[in-house]
């Protein structure tokens, strides 16, 4: 099998699909925009081949995927696994012929829109999504049908750029004077952030599946620049697996990694938000394979070269990402944490420049199969000077 991971180097984690990929009898030819001489030694033994080059060029993009396939065959998959690159992965495989998702397909699970229809096809509540192309008055009954607050985001896009909470008409109209084209507006839900995760095989199938809460959510986080924390929870609610599985089904979500994010209402109801079709950020895949003491990296390796689908796994631990930023004058020092959290702490890293704003600086990973014990010890991390 001839496998193009396209940025084999960042995000810094990646590198541990070619990896495995290669380890499972996978050909990995990379392109991207690193230097070769800098990848870690692992990255290079697992790559037969790699061409730096401009990955927002496709002409030498496609030129370069050609050459690959002029020297080693037929490409039989192309990915990245991240979000920033999905436009492109879909373009080759158009191109070339290759399985996987198309643009026809980002044209829907990219769309937040268009992910409503299919919402409500296979019967996941959500909230109603309207495009601010609409007339005036069009807008003004949705305004009134539902009341304030409201959310304006683009319809393409993830994160909370050009994200808005609107309270009040002074403000509705604030936002339309200043928003990019292609935006949406939907009814402000009141809940708690809380996703569902997993792999799913070539009949979407789901092999594996978690579930992380978030305490505050992103929009938050980048208008108030402080610091925060997620976990991945041993016990997940089986209305929201239901909910998941249901919607991986429904987005023909095949030999991939997902990520739905959902508002969980005080009620203990659930609204969907979105589906993102790529593993969900930062080093949440690391956490899930603390979560259960597995290696999801192999696994996707086993599923796409050996079709093989079949994963044993025990949730063991309830796994915590604490976020503490520099702006911040923290008591325990990075050291402390890691020694006197030890055992429970088990990670600690420096996230790139390119994901601090978002997420913010130093970051820990906890674990323990217990609430209150993992949440004691995030306290401990977070607590301030």
């Amino acid at each position: 099998m001839n496998y193009i991971f396209i940025s084999p180097h960042f995000p810094p984690s990646f590198y541990l699909f070619c990896v495995e990929l290669r380890k499972a009898g996978a050909n990995v030819l990379g392109i991207g925009d690193g230097a070769y001489h800098e990848f870690r030694p692992e990255l290079k033994e697992a790559l037969t081949d790699y061409i730096q080059l401009d990955l927002n060029n496709y002409h030498d993009v496609y030129h370069s995927v050609l050459h690959f396939s002029h020297k080693y065959g037929k490409i039989d998959r192309v990915d990245s696994q991240s979000e920033h690159w999905l436009a492109l992965e879909a373009q080759i495989r158009q191109d070339f012929d290759i399985y996987g998702q198309k643009p026809s397909d980002l044209a829907i699970n990219q769309s937040k829109s268009n992910m409503k229809r299919v919402f409500i096809e296979n019967d996941i509540p959500c909230a109603e999504i309207l495009s601010l192309s609409v007339p005036h008055e069009e807008l003004m009954a949705f305004v009134n049908r539902h009341g304030y607050p409201f959310i304006i985001k683009p319809d393409r896009g993830v994160g909370a750029s050009h994200t808005y909470k609107i309270h009040n008409e002074e403000q509705l109209f604030q936002a339309l004077s200043q928003i990019p084209p292609g935006c949406v507006i939907e009814p402000f839900v009141f809940g708690q952030i809380v996703t569902f995760d997993g792999l799913a095989d070539h009949d979407s199938n789901v092999i594996f599946h978690s579930s992380f809460e978030l305490r505050d959510d992103v929009l938050s986080s980048l208008q108030n620049q402080g610091d925060n924390f997620y976990f991945y929870n041993r016990d997940i609610d089986p209305k929201l697996v239901e909910f998941g599985r249901r919607i991986v089904k429904g987005f023909n979500v095949r030999e991939r990694f997902f990520h739905c994010e959902f508002f969980r209402t005080p009620e203990g109801e659930y609204k969907v938000i979105e589906i993102n079709v790529r593993p969900p950020g930062g080093y949440a895949m690391d956490m899930q394979n603390y979560s259960c003491d597995i290696d999801l990296y192999r696994a996707f390796a086993e599923l796409v070269v050996h079709s093989n689908n079949h994963l044993d796994y025990e949730r063991k631990y309830n796994v915590a990402y604490v976020l503490r930023r520099d702006r911040f004058h923290y008591k325990h020092t990075v050291d402390e944490v890691m020694w006197n959290l030890w055992p429970i702490a088990i990670e600690y890293k420096r996230l790139p420049e390119v994901f601090s704003a978002a997420m913010g600086n130093d970051t820990f990973i906890l674990r323990h199969p217990e609430h209150k014990e993992l949440f004691e010890a995030v306290s401990y991390a977070m607590e301030r000077a």
